[in-house]
């Protein structure tokens, strides 16, 4: 959490709007759900919905900037995303970037980053920057 927190964060990574009652939450659950045939294959990386806004014109421009001019007061729909992502891109979010690719023809993301991550990397990437910082423990 100190890494990655909500001090750390641009927007609302987590989906930390809180519902206001129990049926909310039920109703977001089972939506949730619906027309999955595996659960463990269900997430979606922030990346995909951040590229599907994009193309809805919903981008703050202070949160992602872009280079060009538009051609009118209306931003056009772009043809050509790059995506750079320091620190490093995931397995997932590549696939998420063909698959939007795939689903949205005249659209090109090239997604890149400073490496790709699986796991084992990730997890040293997080000890690395945590390097010289005293952990927090929990007690019980």
């Amino acid at each position: 959490m100190d890494f990655g927190g909500a001090r750390a964060r641009q927007s609302d990574l987590f989906g930390t709007q809180v519902p206001q009652d129990v049926s909310t939450i039920k109703k977001r659950l089972f939506k949730g759900l619906k027309g999955v045939d595996n659960v463990y294959t269900q997430h979606k990386p922030l990346l995909l919905e951040t590229l599907m806004e994009l193309m809805r014109g919903r981008l703050r421009e202070g949160a992602f900037p872009y280079c060009g001019n538009p051609t009118s007061s209306v931003v056009a729909r772009p043809q050509n995303v790059v995506v750079f992502i320091v620190g490093g891109a995931t397995y997932e979010e590549s696939v998420a970037v063909h698959q939007f690719n795939t689903n949205n023809p005249g659209v090109h993301v090239i997604l890149g980053g400073s490496t790709i991550h699986n796991s084992s990397t990730f997890l040293d990437s997080m000890e690395s920057a945590m390097e010289g910082i005293p952990r927090k423990t929990l007690r019980i």
